[in-house]
């Protein structure tokens, strides 16, 4: 028989159950809300990424939709501006060159009305290219200007410098393509024709031009002259007036009703409304920087011009641009809402379902910038909405099975996109509703959470 050794010898010592030694619990385990904390916080980040590729989008359709401007007032006509009508007197100022040789170099006096009224009818029509839609005009211009006693003794030209046979009245207008029917006017009980071009580029870029026939410089000289005219004037979205006169008034009234008054002056009196708007501007010489008489391009007075743009209605891409902003708002909220019910029914949400989730948010965008294209804003947002909605919520229906997730968090959506659309829709008080509506949300995520043990999540007991 051998002998035992010490070391063979049985351990007869109770041997410990195995469901008695306690698990060490993991280290997700244990920062189980804190790792989830920073993983929500890194998708939001990323989430940035489709949120700029989508603003570039739309900055695109936008641009085209600039081109489609662009390619249509080429062919019709573009923004106008009137300018008149100023008398040009050409003169001839005369010096000694280096060799004592007399020599001349010409001249423009540029001699402004006292008084000039504009009265505009103008006729807006929508033109589409592709599917983008552009607003043009037909406008009814009437014209009377006056001019005053000519007084020389003023300026330091001799009368017998001046060129009398090339005393001319100019017009300013932009785009000589929106001229519809032959120019002329009525120069002191007599009619004159308006030829295409202007005496000088110094001070009009474009316009038509009348030779005056002067029989008497003296008598032309001693009394004030009276000018009309009527204008058939085509344009795109602007119609501007340059105050020339002493006293300028212009009247513009149109069915056109989204205007916009824009340039150095404001109308005194304007009324919009849904059969369209009327506008009135009374401008004084004092108002602007310039005098009633000056010579060649002393003086840059387009820089005075005032009017009307016909803007559309705000349209898709705008109001698309606007609800991006609050993209960030919506997946952050949804997110929360399944961060929360991690936390307080132990159901484990993988990081790629938040993924999804976020991208449907997402894609919301692009449907709702696409509809908008061919329908109107309102009926492209309900249906971008409803299809949003159905999908997330079809989605959590099936993830979270057997409890009513699905139902807060489609309700939850339902009401922050509705939300989001009446912010849309209002402008002065978009900020003070978004404000009180941001408060709500804090309010009550801050209510929700009130109760909740931080310190303590993500701890298990031992068995």
């Amino acid at each position: 028989m051998g002998i035992k050794s010490p070391n063979m010898e049985e351990n007869n010592y109770p041997q410990p159950e195995l469901s008695q030694v306690p698990k060490e619990e993991s280290v997700f385990g244990k920062y189980h809300v804190f790792i989830k904390s920073i993983i929500i916080f890194v998708l939001l980040l990323i989430f940035i990424i489709p949120q700029v590729i989508i603003h570039g989008l739309i900055d695109e359709r936008e641009g085209n939709q600039t081109q489609a401007f662009v390619d249509i007032s080429s062919k019709w006509s573009g923004r106008q501006t009137i300018t008149g009508p100023i008398l040009v007197l050409p003169y001839l100022e005369y010096y000694r060159d280096t060799n004592k040789v007399m020599r001349s170099v010409k001249h423009h006096l540029y001699i402004l009305p006292d008084k000039v009224d504009f009265d505009g009818k103008v006729l807006p029509e929508k033109r589409h290219r592709n599917i983008y839609e552009v607003v043009v005009y037909n406008s009814k211009v009437k014209i009377n200007a006056s001019f005053g006693k000519f007084n020389l003794n003023t300026i330091t030209i001799p009368k017998e410098n001046f060129i009398w046979k090339e005393a001319s009245v100019v017009l300013g207008l932009s785009d000589m393509r929106g001229i519809k029917e032959k120019l002329e006017m009525r120069f002191d009980n007599e009619n004159y024709q308006f030829n295409p071009g202007v005496v000088a580029r110094d001070v009009f870029e474009s316009g038509a031009i009348s030779q005056l026939m002067i029989d008497s410089v003296d008598k032309f000289l001693a009394s004030g002259h009276d000018i009309s005219l009527d204008i058939d004037l085509k344009g795109s979205e602007q119609l501007f007036f340059v105050p020339v006169g002493k006293t300028t008034k212009v009247k513009v009234n149109s069915s056109w009703q989204t205007p916009a008054f824009n340039g150095q002056f404001l109308p005194d009196t304007s009324t919009v409304d849904v059969n369209g708007f009327t506008a009135n501007w009374k401008v004084l010489h004092l108002n602007r920087n310039y005098p009633q008489m000056f010579i060649d391009d002393a003086y840059n007075i387009s820089y005075s011009a005032f009017g009307v743009d016909l803007i559309m209605p705000i349209d898709g891409y705008q109001k698309t641009s606007r609800s991006v902003k609050y993209a960030m708002m919506i997946i952050l909220l949804t997110f929360l809402v399944f961060f929360f019910v991690e936390i307080t029914q132990q159901k484990r949400i993988h990081p790629f379902n938040y993924i999804i989730v976020g991208f449907a948010l997402c894609l919301f965008y692009t449907l709702l910038l696409s509809f908008s294209e061919y329908m109107i804003f309102s009926l492209a947002y309900l249906i971008a909405t409803v299809m949003t909605v159905a999908a997330i919520t079809y989605f959590i229906y099936y993830l979270f099975k057997g409890t009513r997730v699905y139902a807060a968090i489609g309700g939850m959506l339902t009401l922050l996109y509705g939300f989001m659309f009446v912010i849309i829709q209002l402008e002065s008080y978009a900020l003070l509703i978004g404000s009180l509506g941001l408060f709500i949300v804090m309010f009550a995520i801050m209510n929700y959470t009130r109760k909740i043990d931080w310190y303590n999540l993500g701890k298990t007991k031992a068995k």
